[in-house]
This record gives structure tokens, C-alpha cells and sequence, in this order.
């Protein structure tokens, strides 16, 4: 499994490592985020979340994605933007629209990606160990099979009517959310981690890295699609 590092993202902007955090008196509501830091990317997860429809346009915003190119684009941030522009006629809130609006801390968050939000998942019991540590409330917890609301979004879209998610619950990924359905929301942001917190072959720059490492990554987890190598940043 690759090296991975979850980490406090202070109110004052610097990094810290969970214990530090603690033994400095601070609690989550000293922060901006969590971080979570893997050897080819590394984000800063909201602690608040929200549900929220995706938005229907009855057309594909950005473009539409099958699993494997899905799988293989690595930032949100873009397609977010790219969601923004074409929701412009739509009233009212989407899941797009709240995440981009979001200004805590003056960063850009944005919807994540389909694997991004894959990430999180993967490590949603250590992330929320995290949380649970700093004294995050229950609300602020990635779900678990327990939790009611376990559906979450994507920036991906799978057709004009649907749009990439993950279920929480399971971990499974679907292209089968209709667009008018409400989801859970979570906003990330990029980080430039500290390169002492990753060691061996991780970069500090989560834009260098091979097609081979993150091809080799995705199969470490266990994902058994199509990869083609075309890899989208």
C-alpha cells in the first residue's frame, strides 16, 4: 500500500501533525481542514458538509467520463470550474456552486473528483480517527455503514442526466446519480504538503509523478477497470 499521512491544516495556515495540534491545546475549531497527504496528491478536506442537488442541464458540462477515464483524472478543481460556468441559468444551490463558494481559510475548494473523493474513501476510518482526535462533532465525520446519509458527489459526470458518486458505506462508485437528486457534499482543496511528512519516491508537488506510479497505486487498491494511461491532472 502506498506511504499516506493525515495532518492538520491550522487556522493560521501551517501544517501540523495530530498530536502536535493536541498538545498545543487546539481542537478542530482552531482549523481550517484535515489533511490527507498520499504520494501523488495531497488535500485539505472541509469539515463541514451538506446536501445538495448536482444540478441538471439536461447536457454534459464537461465531458462525459466512463469509469476509467474517471479514474484516472486526479483534480476536481478544473471540472468544478468547468460545472460552474455551465450551471450559470440554473436558481439556486448545487453541489458545485457550494463548494466553490466556499472561502474558508481564502482557498479555492471545488467538488472533488471521482477519485479523489475515492481517496477519502479508501481512508475514511483514519481520517475520521483524525477528526475524532481534534474533537470533530459526529457531523463532521466521513459517513460509515452506519450513518444515514452515506451517498456522496462528484465533479465526474457520466452522462447529461448523471453524474459519478460514492457510496460511502461500501465504497463502491456509481455513474447511475440522477443530476436532480440530492447527494452529500464534501469540498477539498490543494495542498503543498511539507516534504519531511513523505519519504523515498513521494514529491512535495503533487503534479510529478510517473503514469507508472499511479497506475501501480491504483491496482494497490484494488481497482481492476480499464487503464489507459491517459492520466488528466
Amino acid at each position: 500500500m502506498e506511504k499516506y499521512f493525515i495532518s492538520v491544516l491550522g487556522a493560521d495556515k501551517k501544517q501540523y501533525e495530530i498530536a502536535d495540534f493536541i498538545a498545543r491545546g487546539m481542537n478542530y475549531t482552531n482549523a481550517i481542514g484535515i489533511i490527507v497527504t498520499t504520494e501523488f496528491m495531497s488535500r485539505i478536506l472541509a469539515f463541514d458538509t451538506w446536501q445538495e442537488r448536482w444540478g441538471n442541464t439536461d447536457r454534459v458540462l464537461t465531458e462525459e467520463q466512463n469509469e476509467s477515464v474517471a479514474m484516472q483524472t486526479f483534480s476536481g478543481l478544473n471540472l468544478t470550474r468547468r460545472i460552474i460556468e455551465g450551471q450559470a441559468g440554473i436558481d439556486g444551490m448545487t453541489a458545485a456552486k457550494r463548494c466553490w463558494n466556499y472561502q474558508k481559510g481564502g482557498f479555492q475548494w471545488y467538488l472533488p473528483c471521482l477519485m479523489e473523493l475515492g481517496v477519502l474513501c479508501a481512508y475514511r476510518d483514519e481520517i475520521n480517527k483524525a477528526m475524532k482526535e481534534i474533537g470533530c462533532p459526529d457531523e463532521c465525520l466521513l459517513p460509515t455503514e452506519d450513518s444515514d446519509e452515506t451517498w456522496a458527489w462528484s465533479s465526474s459526470e457520466g452522462s447529461q442526466n448523471y453524474s459519478w458518486g460514492v457510496g460511502f458505506s461500501y465504497g463502491y462508485f456509481s455513474s447511475h446519480g440522477g443530476k436532480d437528486n440530492s447527494g452529500m457534499v464534501r469540498a477539498v482543496a490543494a495542498f503543498q504538503p511539507s516534504p519531511s511528512l513523505l519519504t523515498g519516491e513521494a514529491k512535495s508537488n503533487d503534479c510529478l509523478h510517473s503514469d507508472e506510479a499511479l497506475i501501480n497505486m491504483l491496482r494497490e487498491r484494488g481497482y481492476k477497470g480499464e487503464l489507459t494511461k491517459t492520466l488528466t491532472i
